[in-house]
């Protein structure tokens, strides 16, 4: 039967030297491990946590928001208009446009903005509600407000419509009344 033998030394054993502690290079060693993971969730974590599906209500929201701040920062009017030629919604600035692609899942999208009326311009046709009155753009001013607007935003010509209802002083969506 085989057995270690034992030195004069507590911990040292015939087979090695007992550790008691971690060397200069294992810290190292851990030290450049930690900072190449940090690197790379910092890097790819942003691709990883961007990978959902980017909606039309996105895109829409998107435009909204950095109209407005545009319009705030410059103290200058800023139009929003859909251009379904470039499948984009366009935003008209003093340096120019900034378009704000759809996503090409989206080809078939529309926005359109519709005019926020008290009693509405809409009629019921075939079970659809249809606008009536449709605004050509929409614009954001530079005192943080716009033009009282809804959205109608269409992924597809089979698919039922969603409107969006926008506050013209916050320029920010409606909340609905909570129902009973």
């Amino acid at each position: 039967m085989w057995r270690a033998r034992r030195s004069g030394r507590r911990g040292r054993t015939a087979a090695g030297v007992g550790r008691r502690g971690f060397t200069l290079l294992e810290v190292l060693l851990v030290l450049v491990l930690i900072a190449f993971l940090s690197g790379v969730l910092l890097v790819g974590g942003p691709r990883w946590a961007g990978s959902r599906v980017v909606t039309l209500e996105d895109v829409f929201w998107s435009a909204v928001e950095q109209s407005r701040d545009y319009a705030l920062l410059h103290h200058r009017e800023v139009n929003l208009n859909f251009d379904a030629e470039a499948g984009a919604l366009v935003a008209h600035t003093a340096e120019g446009p900034i378009f704000f692609t759809l996503p090409e899942t989206l080809d078939a999208a529309r926005i359109e903005f519709l005019a926020a009326m008290p009693g509405g311009a809409a009629v019921l046709i075939g079970g659809t509600l249809v606008e009536t009155q449709t605004l050509p753009r929409v614009t954001f001013y530079g005192d943080g407000t716009c033009t009282p607007f809804r959205a109608q935003l269409r992924q597809s010509e089979a698919e039922a419509p969603t409107y969006l209802t926008i506050d013209p002083w916050t320029c920010a969506p409606v909340l609905a009344a909570p129902t009973r």
